[in-house]
Formats: C-alpha cells, structure tokens, sequence
C-alpha cells in the first residue's frame, strides 16, 4: 500500500519494514489512490484497503469502534510528538496502528534561528496532530502560535493565500515589499508551493513538488536554505551598489562636461573603468573553493 505512494511518510514506513526484515507479500492493488491530507486507499483481493491518519477514519466511521485502550495508546504516542495512523480492510474495520515520529534534522534549530535573525517569520504548516507539531516545533524554537497543525493540502494553500494576499493589499511605494516563501517536500505541499512568491522545495522530496517550485535544493540540507537566502540578498545588494555607482559616475562626468572641462578620451576612459569597477564588484559573488564556502556558511549560521 505505502510502497507506490510518493510521500515522505509512506518512504519511512517502507524503510522501517525493511530494516526490520520483514517479508511483505507480493499483491495486486487496484485503484491505488492518494487522499489528499487523509492517507491511501486501494482495491487488495476485491476488499476495500485504508491506510491514513485519524482524520481518514472519523470520515470513515471506524475510529470511534476502537477499543478504548487502542485509543488511549494513539493519544499517548501523539501526545510523545509521533505520527499516528491505522489500517483498515473492508468488512473488518481497524486491524492495525502504527506510529511514526519525525527525526529532526541536525541544522535544523539552528536554520531557524539564523532566519528568524535575518528578520523572517517562520511560520509551520503541517498535517500533523497537534500535539506531534508542536513538539516538533518546539525542539526547533517556534512558538505554539507560529504551528499550524492538522492542515489538509487546502488548507496550506488557503494560509499562503492569505499572506500573499495580506501583503499585496498592505504594499505601499516607500515601504520593502513583503514576500512569502513556502518550503516543502511532499505532494500535499505542490498547491501551496505554486501560489507563494517563492516556493522551495526539498531535494529528497516529491518529484511534484520539485517540479512545482521555483527552487530546488540539491538535497535536504536546511543550512543551503539560509545560504540561498543570505546569497539572494547579497546578489540585491551588488546590483544596487552597481548601479549607484554607475549613476554617480555618469553625473560626474556631466558635470565635468557642462562646465567644459571634459574630453572626449577622458569621458571613454571614466566608462571603461566604471565598466570595470562594476564587473570586478560583480564578481565577489562568484564561488570560490568548496572547502572556503563551507567556512563561510559556517561562520554565517550561529551556533546554539
């Protein structure tokens, strides 16, 4: 059932069955079929198969026929910051729950702080339970009001939506425009990724939402997430000094001409070397040997 669907999700439940050697029988599954925020389902042996989250069987009227002490335990591996989830054959009801708790990425705490300093407001969107989200987001230094839990994938695009919207009424001329970034990596992420400004994706991910975003990372490392951003606002920061500069110059030599003191040879001299002022500024962006890139991005992400 996980094996075919591309979600992060249904990969680590494959993994673990193979580390723990398990022998799964070949079968034919028919109308295999993704549900959007809820889980899968499919067609085994002529019998209806579910496999999803709390949410999938509340709409299917299965979770409250659970014993008591199975629904206790759930809540207790939720309540620990874990992933539940069942399965269920037509005719039969729930036969199964499974837990799955996401490993936190090294560098991930200490991306969100180096965002956050950059003045960027990170807000989690994820389909979890919320008691699962808010352990996660805690571990990564969020705050309770900036997890937003249990989303369908309408819902992530709903709250991007929103902020697009929000900063598109609230622009103003002398004021920086404000933009959202969405970063994701599964399938459900693909909607919302296409309506943000800016939408990154995962390099492990989906292939949807690889082909979706704007960027792509050539892996998962979040510490390249902060290098683009810091990289994108040195790249802004170049071309307005260039331009400045080239401004500057262009006057000056008006100048010098109006008040009859310029020459002809002079003014080309002052361009070409404007020209190359410019392109030697330009080129300080250009990257130098990989084990200096890795000091700067080092140097660039503080430790806590």
């Amino acid at each position: 059932m996980e094996a075919p669907a591309s979600h992060p999700l249904s990969d680590a439940i494959v993994k673990g069955a193979a580390n723990e050697q398990i022998d799964i029988p070949k079968v034919q599954l028919k109308n295999h079929t993704l549900l959007p925020g809820e889980g899968i389902t499919a067609n085994v042996a002529g019998k209806d198969v579910h496999v999803g989250n709390k949410k999938l069987f509340q709409r299917l009227s299965l979770y409250d026929a659970l014993p008591e002490d199975v629904i206790v335990m759930t809540e207790e591996w939720a309540q620990s910051g874990g992933t539940t989830g069942f399965i269920s054959i037509e005719g039969e009801g729930i036969l199964g729950a499974y837990c799955v708790a996401d490993k936190i990425r090294d560098e991930a705490k200490d991306a969100v702080k180096a965002l956050q300093k950059m003045g960027i407001e990170i807000i989690m969107l994820t389909g979890d339970q919320r008691p699962a989200a808010i352990g996660i987001g805690g571990q990564i230094g969020l705050e309770e009001h900036d997890i937003k839990s249990e989303l369908l994938p309408k819902d992530k695009l709903t709250e991007i939506g929103d902020a697009v919207k929000e900063n598109a009424t609230n622009k103003k001329c002398w004021k920086a425009k404000r933009a959202v970034m969405m970063v994701g990596d599964g399938v459900n992420d693909a909607p919302a990724l296409a309506l943000a400004d800016v939408s990154v994706a995962m390099g492990e991910g989906a292939a949807l939402a690889m082909d979706t975003a704007d960027v792509t990372l050539m892996d998962s490392n979040l510490n390249k997430l902060v290098y683009t951003v810091r990289m994108g606002r040195r790249v802004i920061r170049t071309i307005i000094e260039n331009v400045l500069f080239s401004l500057i110059v262009k006057a000056v030599v008006m100048g010098f001409t109006f008040a009859g003191r310029a020459s002809l040879w002079a003014a080309i001299a002052t361009d070409v070397g404007a020209m190359l002022i410019v392109t030697v500024n330009g080129m300080k962006l250009l990257p130098t040997s990989r084990k200096e890139n890795e000091h700067d991005l080092a140097q660039e992400i503080p430790s806590v």
